[in-house]
């Protein structure tokens, strides 16, 4: 007999807190967690790195993970699962929590693992085609069209950008995208949430707050005298407080913070390396770090097992970006092609260079702003020929943030004219997996191989109705063309019943 265990836990609130756990409580039965089985039958199968379908397969999967991709796969009689008999553990005085309050987790108990039998759940794939969930490798889905620089120096409570930031998660997951790369805001604890499935959402490799010199990209502190320094109560302070983004200048700053970025929990490390659209103090062609200050932070990155990415766009950036080994160019817009040369030459990944088709109508943007992103969006053209003729490592990543979400598959449609469809979608899966997992052993997901369709994977995947490795406007038409969405093994959304 399965008997549920109950506790009043307020999260920190509340008198519930604050009651410790009795010895009967320890003693209660504890429930049986039974993973699901389900079976997607008739469906043509793309796995992420090959170059052709399997035709007629099915699709078993176990819990959170592909058990096996075949054809016929039995959907009668009994799967033999792996399942977990769930227990409480009282964990005291847990980081961050004030004393006299707890924390409660759960871990199988004894780490011993139970057979049990399973029904089978079977879904028709009716012909469809099944490929990995799309991964977005830039995001920034803590801003949403209503949380912009003001809003943030406002001192907007860090509550709001988190509600606002559900909806933005669970409309990725509606046009296909499973995993997304975040660069640059609070989104750690986000991450946690949705992993631990108190919302839904992408799975989250976050980089914590942005880091950027004075005046650089991430400096949104106020423009009267003073107003940029980081002190008790000014807007610099509270940017950093919210984790949205850090100033540092100097080598000592710039290890420290770096440090500290990856104490709160960063998987990769963001720097700000030049000028950007979406601020007001650093034009384009500034650079945001000595050569110096750029070492010291890739150094802190290495010496925790991870990396750094660069929002950087123009050459100087760029250049001493690659002589400090950082990993991944995010936008490049206005290198040059000696540039581009130079990053192939040095493994260096263009993971993020994008179009985003909502730029020009986000809605805090100044005029400035919006002549800074004219200039950007001129010179994607040359950069992507550019990097796909030298061989530079493309990632696929769409900066559609800040109210833009909606519109993140529209740059399968901008890459047409340079990558067939294949190429696309190799970029947007397996290849975007490979980038994400510089971070090592930092990866939150590194348990499963994420990206590709195979036995013991990660279990997100899509299935469209027309074959997008034929025309990639299927996957750019997900309203249209986009069936069913799985995200570690639980439906999300299913057209097909």
């Amino acid at each position: 007999m399965k008997t549920r265990h109950t506790i009043q836990c307020a999260l920190g609130f509340g008198l519930a807190a604050l009651t410790p756990v009795s010895a009967q409580d320890k003693a209660a039965e504890t429930e049986l967690v039974i993973p699901t089985v389900t079976v997607i039958q008739n469906v043509h199968v793309w796995d992420g790195t090959s170059d052709t379908l399997k035709k007629d397969h099915d699709v078993l999967i176990v819990g959170d993970k592909i058990r096996k991709v075949a054809k016929d796969i039995p959907t009668e009689g009994t799967i033999e699962v792996d399942a977990v008999r769930k227990s409480l553990k009282r964990v005291a005085d847990a980081p961050g929590l004030e004393g006299g309050k707890y924390n409660f987790s759960v871990k199988g108990e004894d780490g011993k693992i139970e057979k049990v039998s399973a029904k089978v759940t079977v879904i028709d794939g009716k012909g469809g085609y099944l490929i990995p969930g799309l991964i977005d490798s830039h995001q920034h889905i803590m801003l949403s069209k209503d949380t912009g620089p003001l809003d943030i120096l406002n001192n907007q409570l860090p509550y709001t950008p988190a509600y606002n930031a559900i909806p933005q998660g669970q409309i990725m997951l509606n046009m296909g995208v499973t995993t997304i790369r975040d660069t640059g805001g609070p989104s750690i604890e986000l991450g946690k949430a949705i992993d631990r499935g108190f919302v839904d959402g992408p799975r989250i490799y976050s980089s914590g707050a942005g880091i950027s010199c004075t005046s650089g990209h991430a400096d949104f502190g106020g423009l009267a005298p003073g107003q940029g320094q980081r002190y008790p109560g000014s807007t610099a302070e509270w940017s950093a407080t919210v984790n949205f983004m850090a100033l540092a200048d100097g080598v000592p700053a710039v290890r420290q913070t770096t440090r500290f970025a990856l104490a709160q929990g960063a998987k990769q490390i963001k720097m700000m390396a030049g000028g950007g659209v979406a601020s007001l103090k650093d034009p384009l062609e500034s650079v945001g770090y000595s050569q110096v200050e750029m070492n010291a932070m890739v150094q802190a990155a290495k010496d925790y097992d991870t990396y750094v990415m660069a929002h950087a766009y123009n050459d100087e950036s760029v250049q001493r970006c690659i002589k400090a080994g950082v990993k991944d160019i995010v936008h490049g817009h206005l290198i040059s092609e000696e540039t581009v040369k130079m990053m192939a030459e040095n493994d260096v990944w263009l993971g993020s260079l994008s179009k985003p088709y909502g730029l020009m109508d986000v809605p805090w943007f100044t005029d400035e702003n919006r002549r800074k992103g004219k200039e950007v969006l001129e010179g994607y053209e040359n950069v992507m020929k550019w990097a796909k003729k030298h061989g530079v490592k493309m990632g696929w990543g769409t900066d559609a943030a800040a109210g833009m979400v909606d519109t993140i598959v529209y740059e399968f449609e901008s890459r047409a004219p340079f990558f067939t469809p294949l190429e696309q979608l190799k970029q947007a899966t397996s290849t975007n997996a490979e980038l994400l997992r510089l971070c090592n052993s930092r990866d939150p997901y590194k348990e499963a191989p994420l990206g590709v369709i195979e036995e013991g994977a990660w279990a997100d995947m899509v299935i469209y109705d027309k074959n997008p490795l034929e025309d990639i406007m299927v996957a750019a038409k997900p309203k249209d063309t986009l069936k069913v969405v799985i995200k570690g093994g639980k439906v999300w959304k299913n057209e097909l019943k």
